[in-house]
């Protein structure tokens, strides 16, 4: 299975051609050429490629997000009922806006992660159907 390689290669490509090009249309054309290089230089099995992506894909969008996600809603959930039992009585309401901003900030950045990857798995699983449809 090569796209593991190519999951380390594209993410070190795509900082770089963002900085570069400060354009998320252009640098997701960019990546998606990149990409196809990548898996043409390859010989390489596109069905067994095709099995790992849909995994991890699979993985992202039927509701298992991955530990980041299990993360918040734990600490979210752990947090709300110690808080309610706890922290209104003696801490007030300073602390339940930092814990609800760090709540938001973390949500915010587990979800934009889990959709960058699911982003760059669309494009490897786009790229071999384009690879087999050409060949």
């Amino acid at each position: 299975i090569y796209t593991p390689e190519i999951v380390k290669k594209y993410r070190e490509c795509y900082k770089f051609t963002m900085k570069v090009t400060k354009h998320r249309d252009k640098t997701m054309f960019i990546m998606y050429k990149r990409v196809e290089e990548w898996y043409r230089n390859k010989n390489i099995d596109y069905n067994i490629e095709k099995i790992h992506i849909k995994s991890k894909l699979g993985s992202y969008t039927s509701g298992g997000c991955g530990i980041g996600a299990s993360l918040l809603a734990g600490l979210t959930a752990s947090g709300v009922f110690s808080y309610m039992d706890i922290c209104i009585k003696k801490l007030g309401r300073f602390s339940l806006i930092t814990y609800a901003l760090f709540v938001l900030f973390l949500g915010l950045k587990i979800l934009q992660n889990e959709d960058d990857n699911v982003e760059m798995y669309n494009i490897f699983l786009a790229v071999i159907n384009d690879i087999e449809s050409k060949s």
